[in-house]
């Protein structure tokens, strides 16, 4: 099979930046390594933008990412923020789970990227 046309397919869910070494190990694969990138389960870092605008506040993004340590820890942060509203410290605690879920519009979008990279470099290997 031409590595170009996987390559292609590949391009737009690992970094950009690791192409080249991609290519490389494509190159050098094995056809039963080939077809198993076929079926590999790689993640959509749309979906994930998509989560963390939606419903990133809850850790929405995390659990699609794998994170589920991350992902109770953010949806924690939430529900005792909402349950705490009416003091103080519950207004601060929902000020941090937003921040938190813009900050991960970026970890999220490139940790994707990354995972799907490390699960075609273990194919390749």
């Amino acid at each position: 099979m031409d590595t170009s046309v996987i390559l292609m397919t590949l391009q737009d869910k690992i970094p950009s930046t690791s192409l080249p070494l991609v290519k490389e190990k494509l190159e050098k694969a094995s056809e039963d390594q080939i077809s198993s990138l076929a079926v590999l389960p790689l993640k959509s870092h749309i979906i994930g933008l998509v989560l963390g605008w939606s419903l990133g506040i809850c850790g929405a993004d995390r659990f699609y990412k794998g994170d589920i340590a991350l992902g109770i820890a953010k949806l924690a942060l939430f529900l005792v923020g909402c349950i705490t509203v009416s003091i103080a410290i519950g207004g601060l605690l929902i000020f941090a789970a937003l921040i938190w879920s813009f900050v991960d519009l970026f970890l999220v979008w490139k940790g994707i990227k990354q995972d799907n990279l490390d699960k075609i470099l273990s194919v390749l290997s």
